[in-house]
């Protein structure tokens, strides 16, 4: 049956890497490989990983975290962490799950909105220059992505996979726990309504065309790097199939998976 591990210990990898007809996956990404159960250890599968991981010829290795963008898992000691795994253990794909984050945080998404005034339209609400600045970070991160798996995998046919997300829906709700009890604020709604941008097909139109972009970037890293495939999956889910205002729920984060797991079986 598959493994699935959220452990950074290094020596319990190698020591479980035994299964020689198994499909070997290093997954490194953010809340989409890794949200919470609903009921933290029971529950539903709750994200892209935990799908991935009922099919039986998969043995992944998760070290995902919640809230990690592209440009920090490319960097300091998250970097030298994954290419060492790479570079020891001859993985057959790495399933990468970045760029959300560096969109939508705390200090990120608020900087790329403006100030709704009479007569704006949603585009007029979007610092375009800024948007474009930090496109241009995160395709840099993906290419140094595809420069370091080529040049230090263990494995020289390695695959990255990545996905595209899909079109969040703002509104109030953030994390809560059991999805019962709110714990923390949503994470893109407070913003737009403090820049006056209420309405929510304005909210959703600027929504879609900053995840529409990051979906063009990505692609353009693709065209230049064997390496990479990246999923489109934008369009997905849903809309009744969100668990809050960024995180689909199971049926949803299972519809990302299966087109996940399809790719890869192409790709196999």
């Amino acid at each position: 049956m598959p493994v699935t591990t959220d452990s950074h210990d290094f020596d319990g990898l190698l020591d479980n890497f035994h299964e020689e007809d198994a499909t070997k996956i290093l997954a490194e990404g953010d809340s989409w490989f890794t949200y919470p159960r609903k009921f933290f250890i029971f529950g539903k599968d709750a994200n892209i990983i935990d799908h991935l991981a009922e099919n039986e010829e998969l043995f992944i290795y998760n070290t995902s975290s919640n809230g990690d963008e592209a440009v920090s898992m490319l960097s300091g000691d998250q970097k030298f962490s994954l290419l060492k795994k790479l570079h020891f253990v001859k993985f057959d794909y790495l399933l990468f799950s970045g760029g959300g984050n560096d969109l939508l945080g705390k200090y990120d998404f608020d900087f790329l909105i403006k100030q709704k005034n009479d007569g704006d339209s949603w585009q007029d609400c979007i610092h375009t220059n800024r948007l474009e600045v930090k496109l241009n970070q995160i395709k840099s991160s993906f290419e140094y992505l595809c420069q370091l798996t080529q040049e230090y995998s263990k494995n020289k046919d390695i695959k990255v996979i990545t996905h595209t997300y899909d079109y969040v829906i703002p509104s109030p709700v953030g994390f809560r726990v059991f999805d019962l009890f709110p714990t923390c604020p949503s994470w893109i709604y407070p913003y737009l309504m403090q820049k006056n941008i209420t309405k929510e097909e304005d909210q959703i139109a600027i929504m879609k065309h900053i995840l529409t972009s990051l979906k063009t970037a990505l692609q353009e890293v693709e065209q230049n790097c064997d390496t990479l495939t990246v999923i489109d999956t934008q369009g997905t889910v849903d809309r009744n199939d969100w668990r809050n205002e960024i995180h689909p729920n199971s049926r949803g984060f299972k519809e990302i998976a299966d087109k996940m797991y399809a790719k890869i079986k192409t790709l196999g």
